[in-house]
């Protein structure tokens, strides 16, 4: 994905990821000499998680869920992980949206958050990747740095179109479109390696942070990754 960073109030940039909720509907009217065509379409981008790349991501120990929505399908939050070592690492979790419905919505956009403990937040670090849209599938760096710079941003792809599927996808254009977050500490394989250079390849490799100080291991604080999609019609 070519990207770029914008820092917002809230939520994290790269630019041209939009709102009106999930599901939402619109109604586009026109006249004509013969009377009143109404035609009606939905938007309707759907958020799934995965974990990818054989990595080991934390599940809810109860359901065995890896994420969980909101009712208006709108933010999922993946399930809290709480470090045990100081080296550590939650594995690729990838957010997918899809867009279920007959209407192309634009400039689809991933706002990111995080619940975190604040220790952790201060120690912590993340790499974000996309595989981007369309015919456009190169693995790029978001972010890889600090989880305390990552939370309150948003990430987005100039002139990117989530089109209904069975459209024919180009460059930035198509059915799907991803996001994929490793919080991590230590030395640890990750998308982004030693990478630090938004819009570049993501090559994969062993990470250089520093490791958690021994009383962020010892509190139990727990780290999870929310993330909202938001478009323009």
């Amino acid at each position: 994905m070519k990207l770029r960073t914008v820092p917002l109030v809230g939520v994290m940039v790269i630019t041209g990821l939009g709102l009106i909720g999930i599901g939402a509907h619109a109604t586009f009217t026109f006249s004509t000499s013969s009377g009143q065509t109404i035609t009606e379409g939905t938007y309707d981008p759907t958020l799934v998680g995965s974990c990818i790349d054989g990595t080991i991501c934390p599940v809810d120990p109860s359901s065995g869920d890896l994420f969980s929505l909101t009712p208006d399908g709108t933010t999922l939050t993946f399930t809290p992980y709480s470090p045990t070592t100081s080296s550590f690492s939650t594995g690729d979790q990838e957010v997918t949206a899809t867009n279920t419905g007959n209407l192309s919505v634009s400039a689809p956009t991933w706002a990111i958050g995080a619940i975190v403990g604040t220790d952790l937040k201060n120690e912590a670090y993340v790499c974000a990747t996309s595989t981007g849209v369309g015919t456009d599938d190169a693995n790029t760096v978001l972010y890889n740095g600090p989880l305390s710079g990552f939370t309150g941003t948003s990430y987005s792809l100039s002139n990117d179109v989530l089109s209904p599927s069975g459209t024919t996808a180009t460059a930035t254009s198509g059915p799907t479109d991803n996001f994929v977050v490793d919080v991590y500490a230590g030395s640890e394989q990750t998308l982004c390696g030693t990478n630090t250079a938004p819009g570049t390849a993501a090559m994969g490799g062993t990470s250089n942070a520093p490791a958690l100080s021994s009383n962020v291991v010892g509190e139990n604080e727990n780290i999870a990754v929310t993330v909202k999609l938001t478009y323009q019609d």
